[in-house]
């Protein structure tokens, strides 16, 4: 496995803003700042949190819709945030799926995910959440998921999956977000 091997201050113009969606505690949002941070190089900033949409809900499937969220996250991203990811306490789905852990979207840099079932111990939940949030900020780099079980770009369907693959990227997955960070800060410039 390959992490980005980041060092040293983050780059200057990169934030990545973290935000709790609904009733989802600042603490649990804080805690995977680190980690965050770590994985990315950038600097994270907590931002305010952000409603959960009332359109989300599904009453039949007692279940919120990820693509509402985004949409509220879209809504709610400063421009200063390289990226936005909404972290909610609350069980999400996309038409095609029974679940989904969370949703990346890449066009806007918003990415949200769900802890509603990440819970176990303490240490468990810390890193399924960074898990997930790590994996999910990668889709809105644009990365897709990959076929080593141990990269945290996996697609999950359980949280064995989750907890075998860990916080890292494979090296094709490092090397993909390192030149797709490359071109945009270029573009940047």
């Amino acid at each position: 496995m390959a992490g980005l091997g980041h060092t040293g201050s983050p780059r200057s113009n990169c934030v990545i803003a973290l935000a709790p969606v609904g009733d989802t505690p600042v603490q649990t949002v804080s805690s995977i700042r680190t980690a965050v941070a770590d994985a990315f190089g950038c600097e994270v900033a907590i931002a305010p949190a952000v409603p959960l949409p009332a359109s989300a809900w599904n009453p039949v499937r007692k279940q919120h819709l990820s693509t509402a969220i985004l949409d509220a996250l879209a809504r709610a991203k400063e421009p200063r945030w390289e990226r936005l990811l909404g972290i909610a306490d609350v069980d999400l789905y996309v038409p095609q799926l029974n679940f989904v852990f969370g949703e990346g979207d890449p066009d806007r840099g918003v990415a949200v995910f769900s802890l509603a079932r990440l819970h176990g111990s303490d240490e468990q939940f810390r890193k399924r959440a960074a898990t997930e949030a790590i994996h999910e900020l990668g889709h809105t780099y644009g990365l897709s998921h990959c076929d080593d079980p141990h990269c945290v770009m996996w697609f999950s369907n359980t949280l064995a999956e989750t907890d075998r693959k860990g916080t890292t990227f494979c090296a094709r997955h490092a090397r993909e977000l390192e030149r797709v960070r490359s071109a945009a800060s270029k573009a940047g410039s």
